[in-house]
């Protein structure tokens, strides 16, 4: 039996997962990191349930927040590619978004999940910057596995959280793990 996977639904899992270590970390007053919902303007309702609507304007990114201080803006996505990300998952407001943040002093990033494998890569913008800038020039329009191996760093799980990746924000900040 084959269950199919929506579009729309494809990294609830991961989602949920991120979710519940942000949870992990807020409960443990490491830091406070939010889910941004989509803006959605309800067309038809049931009491509280939205029946149809329509996206009001093109989401940001999926989390920001604070830690050590420090605002945090990152994108994740899931795959279910074995042996690449298609840069397609990524839109330009996105990124766009990211650049802005970082100009301000926030530190931004990606994790990418690759659901096969139960992976999760922690990379951070310029990665992915240079990436859709080949692919813009006429290079590959994904990136390798490989590539997250080399250049990314692998995100565990750790007694603090589930899937811990502020040890990879603590690297870019330059202070070591906590």
């Amino acid at each position: 039996m084959t269950i199919r996977v929506s579009q729309a639904n494809r990294g609830q899992a991961f989602e949920d997962l991120l979710n519940f270590t942000n949870l992990q970390y807020e409960r443990a007053g490491v830091a406070l990191i939010n889910k941004r919902p989509t803006p959605i303007k309800a067309t038809k309702t049931k009491g509280s349930r939205v029946l149809a609507g329509y996206f009001e304007e093109k989401s940001t990114v999926d989390y920001d927040g604070v830690y050590r201080g420090r605002a945090i803006y990152f994108e994740a996505k899931s795959t279910r590619e074995r042996t690449r990300f298609d840069l397609s998952n990524i839109s330009k407001h996105q990124i766009e978004h990211l650049e802005k943040a970082e100009r301000n002093g926030a530190l931004c990033f990606f994790l990418i999940e690759f659901a096969a494998y139960k992976a999760t890569y922690f990379v951070t913008l310029s990665f992915i910057r240079i990436a859709m800038m080949n692919a813009q020039n006429g290079g590959r329009k994904s990136i390798p596995l490989e590539d997250f191996e080399v250049y990314g760093y692998l995100v565990n799980q750790t007694k603090r959280a589930a899937v811990d990746y502020l040890v990879h924000v603590d690297k870019m900040i330059g202070e070591g793990a906590a």
